[in-house]
């Protein structure tokens, strides 16, 4: 998938909407579908790499088990561990599939990451 600087601007753009709506969100990561980092804004920079491609790798995990379930496409994953949240939400594009990685802390409300992550996946997939 070629990153041309209008996905650059418009996965900044949906980056940063959902890290300012979002109380407790630590990380916002658009990534492409094979783990390559679009966009980001996280507190400790070592993490986009890897967060990028475990997002890449889990997502594909995903998919695959909503079409062996007979439960139709991925459309996001929700990981609830000790210490926060991990949201990958799929962001389908006619030029390409992207990736968007939330992670929150235990304070942060899913109800309002799924709302805001949704609303700036719609945005950018058709931008």
């Amino acid at each position: 998938m070629q990153i041309d600087q209008s996905l650059t601007e418009s996965a900044k753009k949906a980056v940063d909407f959902v890290h300012s709506q979002v109380k407790g969100i630590k990380a916002v990561v658009i990534s492409t579908e094979d783990g390559f980092e679009v966009a980001s804004r996280v507190e400790s920079n070592a993490l986009v790499t890897r967060l990028s491609a475990m997002s890449s790798s889990l997502a594909s995990l995903g998919a695959l088990a909503g079409e062996e379930s007979n439960l139709g496409a991925c459309e996001n994953l929700i990981i609830e561990a000790k210490f926060g949240l991990l949201l990958i939400f799929q962001i389908q594009r006619e030029q390409g599939s992207l990736i968007m990685s939330v992670v929150a802390g235990r304070d942060a409300i899913v109800g309002q990451i799924l709302y805001f992550a949704k609303q700036a996946a719609r945005n950018l997939q058709n931008a």
